[in-house]
C-alpha cells in the first residue's frame, strides 16, 4: 500500500515516545483543578451559563455557518467586538475562533516582506510557527532582554533593512510565570518606529485593572497590537485581536486565516461578552 511507508514511519515516532515515557493520549478531567487555564472559574460561571441560554432562546444560532465576510458575521460578534474595545482601550477589535489561530493570522498577515519580526526566544509555538510562515525575516531575541531586541533591529538596519520592524512578546510567560519588560520593549518600538506585538494570553483576566492585562496601558496606541484570548482566564473560546481601525480592516481583507475560516459561534461572543461584565462586577474573583 502507498501509504504504509508513512504510516510505519508514524508508527516508529510513536514508539520511540513511549520508549521515552513521553507518548501522551487524551483522557478526561480529573481530581482538583491545578493544571487548566480556567484561572476564574469562568467556564462554569451560571451567569456565563444563563447569558449563553438566553441567547439561545432569543434565536441566536449555534453556529455562525460561514465565514464573516460571507453570511457568518452575526450581530453577536459585532457587539463582542464593540465591547472589547471599550473595555481594553483599543480603537478596535476583531474575534477570532482561538488564541494559536490569532497569533498565527497576525504574524502572517501584517508583518511584509521587507519586514523583521524580532521574537522574544521563549514566545509562544503559534507566534513562532505564524513568522516563520509569514513574509518578514525573523530573528530571535533572548528571553526579556529589550537591550537584544534593540540590536537586533539596529543590525538588521546595518544590513540594509528599509521595512518596519515588529517586536513580539507574551506580557506573562506561562512555563516560567515572568513579565515581560513592556515598558523597555516599547521604547524599543518607538525608537525604531516599530509595532510591538503583545500576547496577553496568560494575563487578560488576572492582571491590570479590571483585568485588562499588562499591556493596559499600551492599548489605543497606533504601533501596537494586543492579543486577548478568551479560552483562559474568560472561560469561552476564541480570541480578541486589538489595535488601530486600519489594521482591524486590513486584516479583515487581506487575513487568510480570517477570511477562508468559517466565524466562530455566536454563543462564543455571548459568553465572552458576559465574561468581560463579570470582570468588572466581580473583582474578588481575580483577588482570590
Amino acid at each position: 500500500m502507498r501509504g504504509s511507508a508513512v504510516l510505519e514511519r508514524y508508527q516508529t515516532s510513536l514508539s520511540g515516545l513511549a520508549r521515552r515515557n513521553r507518548l501522551r493520549g487524551l483522557s478526561g478531567p480529573e481530581g482538583i483543578d491545578f493544571a487548566s487555564n480556567d484561572y476564574l472559574g469562568l467556564a462554569r460561571s451560571k451567569r456565563v451559563a444563563d447569558a449563553v441560554a438566553l441567547a439561545l432562546a432569543a434565536g441566536t444560532p449555534v453556529g455562525a455557518a460561514g465565514s464573516r465576510l460571507l453570511r457568518g458575521n452575526d450581530p453577536e460578534h459585532e457587539a463582542l467586538e464593540a465591547k472589547a474595545a471599550h473595555f481594553f482601550g483599543a480603537e478596535r477589535a476583531l474575534f477570532f475562533g482561538g488564541g494559536y489561530v490569532a497569533s498565527f493570522a497576525v504574524l502572517t498577515t501584517l508583518p511584509q516582506k521587507s519586514d523583521l519580526v524580532v521574537l522574544d526566544e521563549l514566545v509562544h509555538a503559534s507566534a513562532h510557527e505564524g513568522a516563520r510562515a509569514g513574509r518578514a525575516e525573523v530573528v530571535q531575541a533572548a528571553h526579556n532582554d529589550a537591550d537584544a531586541v534593540d540590536n537586533a533591529i539596529r543590525a538588521w538596519r546595518a544590513r540594509g533593512g528599509a521595512g518596519r520592524a515588529w517586536i513580539v512578546a507574551e506580557s506573562l510567560y506561562s512555563m516560567d510565570g515572568d513579565r515581560a519588560p513592556l515598558a523597555e520593549l516599547i521604547e524599543v518600538a518607538d525608537r525604531h518606529e516599530a509595532f510591538l506585538f503583545v500576547d496577553e494570553a496568560h494575563a487578560t483576566g488576572i492582571y491590570g485593572p479590571d483585568g485588562r492585562g499588562l499591556a493596559h496601558d499600551l492599548e489605543g496606541r497606533d504601533n501596537v497590537v494586543v492579543l486577548h484570548t478568551c479560552g483562559k482566564a474568560l472561560g469561552a473560546s476564541g480570541a480578541l485581536v486589538t489595535g488601530p481601525a486600519v489594521i482591524r480592516d486590513y486584516l479583515v481583507n487581506r487575513c487568510r486565516p480570517f477570511i477562508y475560516a468559517t466565524a466562530p459561534s455566536p454563543l462564543m461572543a455571548v459568553a465572552a461578552s458576559e465574561a468581560l461584565n463579570i470582570l468588572r462586577d466581580e473583582p474578588e474573583r481575580r483577588e482570590r
